[in-house]
């Protein structure tokens, strides 16, 4: 430490400045030493401060004297070297170790934070001084290292110093510093504290035992931090759209990332940086690549990333396939998942999380062939929902699925939906992020996306995207923003009711977006928001197609069931010419008769 030369007497330098601020270094007096009213240590941000005072003959502290440590100073690191005695006033709060040639008094009720060490006689090391206390406190620091260890074995980049450390106990001493891989020694009284880490998108972590608890007068604990960086996921959904007679499924359409085969809807650990997302290609079906992948495929991750590409393929037209696009195919589906884990965080480290999986059908016509796909948990089990037990999804039923795993650090969980109708596939991706080890509860979010009309005539028309955003989760989100990647500015509508530009879990913010398709489009729209330092995504898709006829029914009306095709699944274009083909028919044969 510097060492700062005061040649007249400290006593008087101090008592002239109450509130007085000194920096870390050496202070010496050639006589008495006092300590006023109030004295600051600053210690600069720096754990390693030291302060030193030297005091020729006596140190005496004014009663109901303060020292206070600031910005890192620490009591094991103040040390008051007296020629003679030292006499602490009545009420003083003492920070540091007192070394006295001679005695200490404490002269009634003061309280040291540090320790008082007295010897009789200078000459002799083995002699022992007088300590005389009085109703004295006295706080023998603890101490505890905490030691800072990341792994990057994803293509991670973070040092320890890029983590933010903060300690929660009773004179904490540091409160908050950078990471170190040798450690940080921190002192706190005895009692129970607790280490946590302000969270580093991309970065799990994990706790060794002493990071939290009690510790004693003077001992010494090590806090162990680790954390790992998260690779990346990718999911390719496959949408299939059969309405001009194909029959095709999403098993027909091999898909790949990297030439690596991948499972539609199942998520997929990648390395940090661009991949390609490509299919084998069919001759009787058109492919277009979306949603968070470029037209041609390409997608770049980061650290921590969960992004969908969606590959339609729609079938093409021929003068005899059925349909041959001629005419109102159907509607196509529409569904949304939504998931929520409890707990939201194990703050205390592994244990059990249950995941609740709500399906619903936000279209006009049911979903049959409903399939759930998990990337971490299973089995997914359907514990409610389809009321008549049919297997179908109908307009007005929600499904509720569940599924249990063990966690053992933070984790982002991935589950996708698909369900067919009118020979069109349907998905929807859900995630939810649990954080072990930290008491922080992690956001979620969730978009919907109904296009209006959802069929257009020949040579297409305009669309206006209805987006519904909610918050399923407990903490409220900022920054909240909502891209579509096949139509334009996504505008905010309402919702926020008490215009606080965060997304509470009681409120639905309604946003719209319009566009001119020409052709049966499938785009993708992605929602994210932020709370406790993380980052919510998720996504939505719809699909709208450009039917072959200028006459296109705005509903499906629903019939009972008389034997013939379901008119949910057949449309008027087809049902409305059978019927005059069957009464003209009848009409032939009666006038036949009566010629006869």
């Amino acid at each position: 430490p510097e060492e700062v030369g005061v040649t007249a007497s400290t006593t008087d330098s101090f008592a002239a400045f109450p509130g007085y601020v000194l920096s870390p270094g050496v202070y010496t007096s050639p006589s008495e030493m006092g300590v006023p009213l109030n004295l600051t240590l600053d210690g600069g941000n720096n754990p390693d401060a030291v302060f030193i005072f030297q005091a020729g003959s006596t140190l005496n502290t004014v009663p109901g004297s303060t020292i206070t440590l600031t910005n890192g100073a620490r009591a094991s690191n103040v040390f008051w070297q007296v020629g003679s005695s030292a006499t602490l006033g009545t009420g003083s709060t003492f920070q540091g170790t007192i070394m006295a040639a001679v005695s200490i008094t404490d002269d009634g009720g003061s309280t040291i934070y540090g320790r008082l060490l007295a010897d009789a006689d200078e000459t002799d090391a083995d002699s022992t001084g007088a300590v005389t206390l009085n109703n004295t406190t006295i706080f023998v620091p603890a101490t505890l290292n905490v030691i800072k260890n990341v792994i990057n074995d994803d293509g991670g980049t973070a040092v320890a110093s890029d983590f933010t450390i903060n300690v929660s106990g009773t004179n904490v001493s540091p409160l908050s510093f950078a990471g170190s891989e040798t450690g940080v020694e921190v002192t706190l009284d005895a009692g129970s504290y607790e280490v946590t880490e302000d969270i580093l998108p991309g970065y799990s972590v994990s706790y060794s035992a002493d990071c939290s608890g009690t510790i004693e007068a003077g001992e010494t604990k090590t806090c162990t931090i680790t954390n790992n960086d998260i690779a990346p996921q990718l999911i390719v959904n496959k949408i299939v759209i059969n309405d001009d007679g194909g029959t095709k499924v999403v098993s027909d359409f091999p898909l790949f990332v990297n030439g690596e085969s991948v499972e539609s809807g199942v998520a997929t650990t990648m390395t940090v940086g661009e991949h390609t997302v490509s299919e084998t290609t069919d001759s009787g079906y058109t492919s277009v690549i979306g949603g968070d992948c470029a037209a041609d495929g390409t997608v770049t991750l980061a650290l921590g990333d969960v992004k969908t590409c969606t590959i339609t393929n729609d079938d093409i037209a021929t003068e005899t396939a059925t349909g041959g696009g001629a005419g109102f195919f159907g509607y196509p589906p529409i569904i949304d998942l939504v998931k929520v884990p409890s707990p939201l965080a194990l703050p205390d480290g592994p244990g059990t999380v249950q995941y609740t999986y709500t399906l619903n059908n936000i279209g006009t016509v049911p979903v049959t062939d409903i399939t759930m796909v998990g990337d971490t948990c299973s089995p997914i089990t359907l514990i409610s929902g389809d009321t008549n037990n049919d297997g179908i999804l109908d307009v007005d039923e929600t499904w509720i699925y569940t599924c249990s795993t063990t966690l053992t650090e933070t984790h982002t969980n991935i589950v996708t939906a698909t369900g067919w109708a009118n020979g069109i596939s349907a998905t929807d991706t859900a995630n939810a992020t649990v954080i072990v080890g930290l008491p922080i509860e992690p956001p979620l979010i969730n978009v919907t996306k109904v296009p209006s009309p959802s069929v257009l005539p020949i040579g297409g028309g305009a669309v206006t995207y209805t987006y519904k955003v909610t918050n399923p989760g407990t903490v409220a989100l900022s920054n909240v923003r909502l891209t579509d990647d096949k139509c334009g500015t996504v505008r905010y509508v309402s919702g926020d009711t008490n215009g606080n530009s965060r997304l509470e879990s009681s409120e639905t913010w309604t946003y719209t977006c319009s566009a001119n398709l020409t052709g049966n489009t499938v785009n993708t729209v992605t929602a994210s928001g932020d709370a406790n330092g993380l980052t919510a995504r998720d996504f939505a898709i719809a699909t709208v197609l450009v039917s072959g006829t200028t006459d296109v029914s705005p509903i499906v009306p629903s019939f009972p069931s008389t034997g013939l095709l379901s008119a949910n699944n057949t449309p008027w274009s087809i049902i409305i010419p059978a019927g005059i083909l069957a009464i003209l028919t009848s009409l032939y044969f009666v006038r036949r008769k009566q010629t006869m």
